[in-house]
């Protein structure tokens, strides 16, 4: 029985991933393991999926990663990878030496799920307009080339749930500093967006490929492009993207929602120095600026379709739960 990995299993997207796998429409029969970076959150998995198997430790173990990973068919990266590049390379020593520590023959599979903020030009977030859309088949050269400066690109070369998106309390803690809504700059920018339920079937194209190959079924149809290596990257994006445009809508700049994300919502000061540009707070900022519009030409190769139209549909029960 094929053995699958999930890391950030307990998160907003790997829980959205980990429901399509444990639930009981998935085909085919494997073992899902599911790091937990404590009891309690192993507990949570395993009261809603008893078949699940939590390992019990967070990124910084990286001996737990590697030895675990040695007897793994594919591994599900949805937790953060900015400033995890130790623990991705202990994913893949743990992958690389399966074979010689008794695991089996067959390739094993990495899934890595970065961000299209590799295709962003972060030095000029100003909230611009701009036609560019980036599209993962006649842009693939371009992507497999970005410079090592891109924002995710060093971890893309490596290569029970939270039910609300990691960036969701930091932009809530703008919204009540600022007492409005807002955009950057100029607000004519773009970002694409996808519900979280349309990007976990993305990641089963991949896994029930790879699955397919693992266990000798026919059932697979091959695209003109690789389906793994360094060029398999798969954007995901609905059919539209989301600006910024409506009444009583602030505009702002970037050093003044940094300063608000790395406040915590307490003790907001607008004199204040922005924090760092490698900050988790000014990569939230810049990415409210920035152009993001991407379309998603492999996966609809591979036979994905779009099931939600907007992932503002899942505000009704992503507020409420971030509320609680």
């Amino acid at each position: 029985m094929p053995t699958i990995f999930i890391m950030g299993g307990t998160g907003h997207i790997g829980g959205a991933m980990l429901d399509l796998l444990a639930g009981s429409s998935h085909p085919v029969d494997v073992s899902v393991l599911v790091l937990a970076r404590d009891q309690e959150k192993a507990a949570n998995v395993t009261a809603k999926y008893p078949q699940v198997h939590p390992v019990v430790g967070d990124f910084a173990n990286l001996n737990l990663i590697e030895t675990t990973y040695r007897g793994v068919d594919i591994v599900i990266n949805a937790g953060l990878d900015i400033t995890h590049d130790e623990m991705l390379k202990a994913v893949l020593r743990g992958l690389q030496s399966r074979e010689g520590n008794g695991g089996s023959a067959m390739k094993p599979y990495f899934i890595h799920t970065s961000s299209a903020y590799l295709d962003c030009d972060l030095r000029e977030p100003g909230g611009t307009k701009s036609e560019k859309v980036w599209d993962d088949i006649e842009d693939s050269e371009q992507l497999v080339s970005m410079p090592g400066t891109a924002v995710h690109r060093v971890t893309d070369k490596l290569s029970v749930r939270q039910p609300y998106p990691i960036t969701m309390p930091a932009l809530f803690q703008c919204l009540r500093a600022f007492h409005s809504a807002f955009v950057i700059g100029e607000g004519e920018n773009a970002v694409g967006m996808i519900h979280v339920r349309d990007f976990a079937r993305m990641n089963m194209v991949l896994v029930d490929n790879a699955l397919a190959t693992l266990t000798g079924s026919n059932n697979k149809t091959e695209p003109p492009f690789p389906v793994w290596g360094e060029n398999a990257y798969y954007f995901a994006s609905a059919h539209g993207a989301i600006g910024g445009s409506g009444h009583e809508i602030k505009s702002v700049s970037t050093a003044e929602v940094a300063r608000q994300v790395l406040s915590g919502g307490d003790n907001y000061d607008p004199d204040t120095a922005p924090p760092p540009l490698d900050s988790w707070a000014t990569h939230i900022a810049q990415g409210q600026g920035a152009n993001l519009r991407i379309w998603a030409s492999k996966m609809r190769r591979l036979g994905w379709v779009l099931e939600h139209v907007s992932f503002f549909e899942t505000m009704d029960d992503v507020i409420p739960a971030y509320l609680r």
